[in-house]
């Protein structure tokens, strides 16, 4: 089954060991949880599966049961797991996402920075008594 380390402190991330679905290898890393997009029990009844949504990946965990599983969720939600490890191999499984990531769009034209001498702003002081007399209307001719 699935073996948790735990912290008494909430952490940011948790390190794994599992088995890559995708590559048939043993294979380590680490999830921030600001990364985390879903944590949810696997809907099938005969198996008690948590699995940890990424943009990268998911992260598949067995439990022996319910009571385990609820455990490690409300640990998941306290962000209080270091460290999720398999008693053999297979209880913990790495599925990366075979999804193409998408450039950043960009809308028009690409951006053109100015000449140097393009586009300079003559400055102004913003207080009236600061700006020069030619700028201010003539009131003293009344």
């Amino acid at each position: 089954m699935t073996r948790l380390t735990i912290s008494e402190d909430p952490g940011e991330e948790f390190a794994f060991r599992g088995h890559n679905m995708i590559t048939d290898s043993e294979e380590d890393g680490i999830i921030f949880y600001n990364n985390v997009t879903k944590v949810h029990v696997l809907p099938e009844c005969e198996s008690f599966t948590i699995q940890v949504m990424t943009p990268d990946l998911a992260l598949e965990m067995d439990f022996a049961d319910a009571d385990s599983v609820r455990e490690a969720l409300e640990l998941f939600e306290t962000k209080k797991i270091l460290e999720v490890n398999s008693e053999m191999p297979g209880f913990v499984r790495v599925i990366p996402s075979l999804e193409e990531k998408e450039e950043p769009k960009t809308y028009g034209e690409p951006f053109i920075k100015p000449k140097s001498n393009e586009g300079l702003l003559e400055q102004m002081p913003s207080r009236p008594d600061e700006r020069l007399g030619e700028n201010l209307p003539d009131t003293q001719k009344h």
